[in-house]
């Protein structure tokens, strides 16, 4: 053994003795809070360490302790300044007595704590995470994602128990227009040291059955700054600008916004006003469909009236045509009458000149007897001629007059495979009373055709 050996004891003194020597007087410490134990006693225990900058290694550890009398005092300021409670994860500045025991060994114990410094680090946090994420060009991925016209199918992230899903679901459910949603909770913690995983692993669940929902909803009550920092969180940001769908925050603080907030499509402020946007959205909807609603209503009757209008204008062109045949007919009657009279005058003249001529023959010779029969015979030739030519001339005429007027009627030009074209309720001529745009109508023998003017071809054409 050699003589120059010191027992655990004396060691442990001489390492007491130094520390106190060096550390006289209270310092002010930074590190981050590991774990924390709250005895029964009153007294507090933490594990404090400080972790590698760029990493989660620990590069240094050390136990700490509350007394019962001081941490009654340290515990209310802090929550007074941060509201919230000392918890694991955060940094903190720590006003510490440096103490070595020779059974215990190292440990420090805390007489005071700088909030502040806490609320600045969750600020810079903040900040390199938000700078992080715009240089990654992610920053407004999910806000450029379109929300559907119409929201049905809603995936909500939250606690079960939290009153801010309790007020979603009573807002969303109760709302005057009754409108119907079919919502889908994902449980999550949030709030603590599980809300990245639970958070992430839920938007993961949702994105594996993505094509049943619309949009999804992260959604929470109120809390401290320190609380909603669980959502100023890289992993939780990076997977909201990703996600294929739309989503929605109400992380629920009215003056605080998170870095959720900030990469979500679109952000309010509670689950109560993320409620009331989904039912001002669908009613927005609504009100649109029902104003194209009676703006198609107020055409059709438009068109209908104008129709109406022009089916009694063809009636009456077809009644003044048949007036017009009739009085064509009734002219034609009474020409054939007076032709067939004539006629009759003529051959009575013809048959008693001929009986006259018949007496003259009986006192001629055979000659003169021969000659008034050829004579005969070519005034009956002549006769019949003229009679023939008269009748043919006033049945072509009648013809003409008859194939004339029922030329005029509309439905017989409809059936020859002509159209008519209407344009606001007017009959189109040109291509001078339209425009691209317009809505033009086609009326055919059997129906008729509405189409959308796309394209005009004017011809140098005066008429």
């Amino acid at each position: 053994m050699s003589s120059s050996a010191i027992s655990l004891y004396e060691l442990n003194n001489t390492i007491k003795a130094v520390i106190n020597s060096t550390f006289d007087s209270e310092i002010w410490v930074v590190a981050e809070i590991n774990n924390i134990n709250l005895h029964r006693s009153g007294h507090c225990y933490l594990e404090l360490v400080q972790k590698a900058k760029n990493s989660d290694t620990v590069i240094a550890q050390a136990r700490a302790t509350i007394w019962a009398s001081q941490y009654r005092y340290i515990a209310a300021y802090f929550r007074s300044a941060t509201n919230s409670d000392l918890t694991r994860g955060i940094s903190v500045m720590l006003k510490v007595i440096v103490d070595f025991h020779e059974v215990y060994g190292f440990s420090l114990n805390i007489r005071d704590i700088d909030p502040s410094y806490t609320l600045g680090d969750l600020e810079r946090r903040k900040k390199e995470i938000i700078d992080k994420l715009i240089a990654e060009g992610v920053f407004d991925m999910n806000k450029k994602l379109p929300l559907p016209e119409v929201i049905k199918n809603v995936a909500v992230i939250s606690s079960p128990t939290a009153a801010g899903y309790e007020d979603f679901l009573n807002q969303i459910v109760n709302n005057k227009f009754s409108y119907k949603w079919n919502i889908q909770l994902f449980e999550a913690d949030m709030q603590g040291e599980k809300t990245e995983k639970s958070v992430i692993n839920s938007l993961e669940l949702i994105s594996s059955q993505i094509h049943n929902f619309d949009i999804v909803c992260i959604i929470r009550g109120g809390g401290s700054k320190i609380d909603l920092g669980y959502f100023d969180n890289y992993n939780i940001a990076y997977h909201i600008t990703q996600f294929p769908i739309p989503v929605i925050t109400g992380i629920g603080h009215e003056r605080d916004e998170t870095i959720s907030d900030m990469v979500a499509n679109t952000k309010l402020k509670t689950p109560t006003a993320v409620a009331e946007f989904l039912i001002n959205y669908n009613r927005h909807f609504e009100e649109n469909m029902e104003e194209i609603y009676q703006d198609i209503l107020s055409k059709s009757r438009e068109i209908i009236l104008g129709q109406k209008t022009y089916i009694t204008s063809i009636v009456l062109v077809i009644n003044k045509t048949k007036d017009v045949l009739a009085r064509e007919q009734n002219d034609c009657n009474e020409k054939f009458f007076i032709l067939k009279s004539i006629s009759k005058n003529l051959i009575k003249t013809q048959i008693n000149k001929m009986e006259t001529a018949s007496e003259i023959i009986n006192n001629k010779t055979v000659d003169n007897i021969s000659n008034q029969n050829y004579r005969i015979e070519n005034l009956k030739t002549s006769l019949n001629k003229f009679y023939y030519r008269n009748y043919l001339q006033i049945q072509n005429n009648l013809f003409s007059l008859e194939k004339r007027i029922s030329l005029s009627d509309p439905k017989l030009l409809l059936k020859r495979g002509f159209s008519i074209t209407k344009c606001n309720g007017k009959i189109i001529k040109n291509t001078y009373n339209v425009k691209n745009g317009d809505l033009i109508e086609t009326i055919l023998y059997s129906g008729k055709i509405s189409s959308k003017v796309l394209n005009i071809q004017n011809e140098d054409n005066e008429n």
